[in-house]
């Protein structure tokens, strides 16, 4: 009887330790899936190069860029649309590769421009350049809006300068595109609103006298806000370069019917 009960005692107890186990193997499984499942906080850095070097006598030229790192968007269609204004294009976005990228970018500006200089007959000495930044402008709704400016100067009269704006779906991992926001982008609608709001804008910065247009277009260079649409023109571009660049800025209330639905929704425009 003893023997019989001591059995049963050792079954009882492996049974028990089995099931203890069993369920704190469970419970590991629960953690591991719980922490992969949460999505990483959306985290921003930069990395940037800043050198020149003398290429003949009279010219030192100088390459200074700043670009944005994100380490926890993996889209790479995403990424390739966020890098293709200043030119990149890589298998990976990581730091690194970036960086190599930079260097790369400057290493060929400054080849470039010394078998130009040799060409070019100077007189005094002078400083050619190129510089280009990108900076988060705004971040809402899971839309990421980036502007990219830049500006140098390669002999002539004056140099030159440039802004881009461009938004980012984070939660459909794509570019928004004019379609994605106006009803029927190509109507004469926006011309006219486009047109109205320059006029209207314009009151004392004389830009209205430099336009070398008759008639305003949307184009690609635009963000938003829940107040207003805003379109970007560079110079020459609707205007002489002493106009600089032309903002326009066009208020939702004027054409809320005629903005897509879905982008009114995703706005919280009412």
């Amino acid at each position: 009887m003893k023997k019989i009960i001591l059995i049963l005692s050792v079954i009882s107890t492996l049974v028990l330790s089995c099931n203890k186990t069993g369920s704190m193997q469970e419970t590991d499984a629960e953690k591991t899936t719980k922490t992969t499942a949460e999505p990483q906080p959306f985290t921003v850095d930069s990395l940037s190069v800043n050198d020149s070097t003398k290429i003949n006598p009279k010219i030192t030229v100088a390459f200074k860029s700043k670009i944005l790192i994100f380490p926890t968007l993996k889209d790479k269609p995403l990424l390739d649309s966020i890098y293709s204004i200043e030119n990149i294009r890589l298998d990976h976005y990581d730091s690194k590769s970036l960086l190599s990228a930079l260097k790369k970018k400057q290493e060929n500006y400054f080849k470039e421009n010394k078998e130009v200089a040799n060409d070019i007959p100077m007189d005094y000495e002078q400083t050619w350049s190129e510089n280009s930044d990108m900076k988060v402008f705004s971040q809402e709704n899971d839309l990421l809006t980036i502007k990219y400016t830049g500006d140098g100067f390669t002999g002539g009269a004056h140099g030159y300068y440039y802004e881009y704006y461009k938004v980012f779906d984070l939660k459909n991992k794509k570019t928004m595109q004019l379609a994605d926001v106006l009803v029927a982008p190509e109507s004469d609608i926006w011309k006219r609103a486009l047109w109205d709001n320059f006029i209207k804008n314009d009151s004392g910065k004389g830009q209205a006298e430099m336009l070398l247009v008759k008639e305003i277009s949307p184009n690609d260079n635009f963000y938003f806000d829940r107040n207003n649409l805003y379109f970007l023109y560079n110079q020459y571009e609707i205007a002489a370069y002493a106009a600089g660049p032309i903002l326009i800025k066009i208020p939702i209330s004027d054409v809320k019917v005629m903005l897509k639905p879905e982008f009114k929704e995703r706005m919280g425009i009412k």
